[in-house]
């Protein structure tokens, strides 16, 4: 036992101590004016002395015990069931549930670090396939300069695949902030959908890839947040594009949106090459490829991941259904604002 812990114990029971004395005091003045002999009196003082410290000795074990039992806490032993006092025993499992609070905290960072880390990792890998084609389409308009229209396509495409790498290790980390940049509002869904479909035009020119659209209303509100909701289309129409495989006959993905009840389900449905049964079970795990991702080597594995974290943080619900050779379908719930009621 250390001296600062003798000091510790002694201030906590300073009050006690004070109490003890002073009322054997007070009984001794009292007995002084009863008691004529004075080895009676100290006979009686040195009873209340001996009791007293023997009292002392049994509170400064426990004392002890228990203080080393909360610092076994810090080492992740588990505490013994001994016979300490109620507060006692109301402290150390407060300090235990501090504990292992902290524990599933530290837990979830690490676990989160590790995502991140690995996600990293694999988009530095990613993102070396284009630049070594860029090199190489250097390398062979140097060889022959007289292609360079060619030459400037090539780049132009690796360049657009550099640029959704990018976009998509920011949407992953802006994910752990998303609280801060959350505004939802009513919004125009059809006027939303229309707008981002124009700005993939030459997407869907190069891939020979058409959409299609299908609403009866002009005016579908729903409550979302536009520049997340967006985020979470593009990428979902980017995946509908790039695996549409249209060779030379040209394909459409048909876009639909339905009132269900108080709900709006928009469906992203393409014609392409679709998703293997055993790898749809896991298309919206992290980092998970599956048998597409062997084909097309610049799949990461996050853009659904992604996808299915703004859903769920905006409340949504995402499902997805596929056939090999046929083709897959997005489909997202919102939940719906009346036209009347929006100003």
């Amino acid at each position: 036992m250390s001296i600062k812990l003798f000091r510790g114990f002694m201030r906590d029971h300073l009050s006690f101590t004070l109490v003890y004395f002073l009322s054997h005091i007070l009984v001794s003045v009292y007995c002084n004016f009863f008691i004529s002999s004075n080895i009676q009196l100290m006979y009686l003082l040195s009873i209340y002395f001996y009791v007293f410290i023997i009292f002392m000795c049994f509170r400064l074990i426990k004392y002890v015990s228990t203080h080393r039992e909360i610092q076994r806490l810090s080492e992740n032993i588990e505490i013994e069931e001994k016979g300490y006092s109620y507060e006692q025993q109301a402290v150390i499992q407060l300090i235990h549930r501090i504990h292992h609070s902290y524990q599933d905290q530290i837990y979830e960072v690490k676990a989160q670090a590790d995502n991140t880390h690995k996600f990293i990792s694999q988009w530095i890998h990613n993102l070396k396939t284009p630049l070594s084609v860029i090199d190489l389409i250097l390398q062979n308009y140097k060889m022959n300069p007289t292609g360079h229209a060619l030459a400037l396509q090539h780049i132009e495409e690796e360049k657009d695949k550099i640029l959704s790498m990018l976009n998509q290790m920011l949407k992953f980390f802006r994910l752990e902030y998303f609280t801060r940049d959350y505004n939802p509002e009513p919004i125009n869904l059809l006027e939303s959908l229309r707008s981002l479909i124009n700005s993939k035009r030459n997407q869907y020119i190069y891939n020979n890839v058409y959409p299609v659209i299908e609403c009866e209303e002009e005016r579908i509100m729903v409550m979302t947040d536009s520049k997340w909701n967006t985020a979470m289309l593009d990428q979902i129409i980017s995946n509908a594009i790039k695996y549409s495989d249209s060779g030379e006959a040209a394909k459409s993905i048909h876009f639909r949106i339905e009132q269900r009840g108080d709900k709006v389900v928009l469906s992203i449905r393409d014609e392409g090459i679709g998703i293997e049964p055993v790898d749809l079970q896991r298309v919206f795990q992290p980092f998970f490829t599956g048998k597409n991702g062997r084909t097309h080597h610049q799949a990461t594995g996050i853009g659904l991941y992604v996808c299915s974290e703004i859903a769920r943080k905006l409340g949504h619900r995402l499902t997805i259904t596929s056939e090999v050779n046929q083709g897959t379908e997005v489909q997202i719930s919102y939940l719906s604002k009346m036209k009347d009621n929006v100003r």
